[in-house]
């Protein structure tokens, strides 16, 4: 009979009500441990929002952690439709007269005209040499004019080929074939003596290779393209038509400004998170990981640098100053001023050079620390968070085989009960109608 419950039919007893209690009653430890393991997920997840907040923290500092991110130069030109100008991580504020005195072209050789584009080739091989290196193709059976200009765009590097139609009733398609860059260096020679039994390309010279040639404060350039890139050290120039430009090149202070209160920002969000997640009602309030990561990161931007370069030591001294509830507030006004004064101390508070280890690098060392994938501050938590997941786990699972068999020993105690009372009914009914 185990099992199998008469639900109170001699007692009058909700007996299966009564074991559900008994049972639930019985399974407030395991809800108890129910509740600690999600607990721990909730911290883990928590735990991945953090590290992703300090991650961004630490790409803001990564973009100005060096010397020439930190400079952002920029580049004007005063004729922008002459020349434009673009100053990379190795320019240098100055200025510069510009006079482009010619373009660079690209080589172009013409045709005579066939009357078709289909018109056949005939067949043979055929060579283009562009830069020292010669490409060989060989026309087999018929290869129409059309089909001729994409076997050399396709087969052959650093030049393209194209069939223009001027229109005419007759002779009015012409094979062009050009370099791909403007310049002496993308120049090309050409063999099609090889080709036989069709009408062979007679080309034309239409346009020579040139290279560029500009003067740069009076001093004669030739450059191998119109965009130049080694002429003026850490300088592109977009060379787009003759004529005269000044060129200024000068330190984007509104640039350095935005990248700092973007560090500032990532800041604040950081600990807009700590502050929240150390509330009584915060995911990580118990967590040590949170606590240990946040002290970290305050000490390096609220302490003196150690051994730096310039004369500027703390972040209070460029505008960086504290505010209420951990957060930073940034007086944009008074980096600028503070870059104007000494640009120097206030680069070298922030980025690494020459030994200097300014905030950005203890910034950027730190978080790599702290988000080690084999033995960073995050991973031993989350270790630790899951090795308690897996423990509650153990016991919910223990203590769901206990009550199984409690619940068993309840329907068996119950039926065995309910069994004797139907018998003592039983027999009270024989007795009475014996007696009566």
């Amino acid at each position: 009979m185990a099992g199998v419950s008469f639900g109170g039919l001699a007692t009058g007893l909700d007996t299966g009500s009564i074991i559900t209690q008994l049972v639930e009653l019985k399974r407030m430890p395991v809800y108890r441990l129910q509740d600690r393991r999600s607990g721990y997920e909730d911290q883990i997840k928590a735990l991945g929002t953090f590290k992703t907040k300090l991650k961004a923290l630490q790409d803001a500092a990564n973009k100005m952690n060096t010397a020439s991110e930190f400079s952002s130069l920029k580049a004007t030109s005063t004729e922008p439709d002459f020349l434009k100008v673009t100053a990379g991580s190795d320019a240098a504020p100055g200025s510069y007269t510009i006079n482009v005195t010619q373009l660079a072209e690209v080589q172009k050789e013409r045709s005579q005209g066939f009357d078709s584009k289909l018109d056949s080739m005939g067949t043979g091989t055929v060579s283009f040499t562009v830069d020292g290196e010669t490409t060989d193709l060989t026309l087999v059976g018929y290869t129409s004019l059309e089909s001729f200009a994409a076997k050399i765009t396709n087969d052959v590097a650093g030049v393209t080929a194209s069939v223009v139609n001027d229109g005419s009733a007759t002779g009015g398609n012409y094979l062009v074939i050009s370099s791909e860059e403007a310049g002496t260096a993308g120049a090309f020679t050409f063999d099609l003596s090889g080709l036989s039994g069709g009408t062979a390309p007679v080309m034309t010279n239409t346009q020579a290779a040139l290279d560029a040639t500009l003067e740069v404060d009076g001093i004669a350039v030739t450059a191998a393209s119109n965009s130049p890139d080694d002429v003026i050290s850490g300088l592109t120039l977009n060379l787009i038509a003759l004529g005269e430009s000044n060129v200024t090149v000068e330190r984007n202070t509104e640039g350095i400004a935005k990248n700092v209160e973007a560090l500032v920002k990532a800041y604040n969000d950081v600990f807009g998170f700590v502050s929240d997640n150390l509330a009584p009602d915060g995911e990580l309030r118990s967590n040590p990981a949170l606590r240990a990561a946040a002290s970290r990161i305050e000490s390096i931007f609220s302490s003196a640098l150690d051994g730096g370069l310039g004369d500027k030591t703390l972040l209070s001294q460029v505008g960086i100053k504290r505010s209420d509830q951990r957060q930073l507030k940034f007086e944009k006004d008074e980096f600028e001023e503070a870059l104007k004064d000494d640009f120097s101390g206030v680069r070298d508070l922030f980025i690494e050079r020459e030994g200097n280890l300014g905030k950005t690098y203890l910034i950027d060392q730190a978080i790599d620390d702290m988000t080690d994938s084999i033995d960073g501050l995050f991973k031993i938590s989350t270790d630790a968070l899951n090795n308690k997941i897996k423990y509650a786990d153990q016991n919910i699972e223990r203590y769901e085989r206990s009550i199984e068999s409690y619940q068993l020993t309840l329907e068996r105690r119950f039926t065995a009960m309910e069994q004797m009372v139907a018998q003592l009914q039983a027999q009270g009914s024989y007795l009475s109608s014996v007696m009566y």
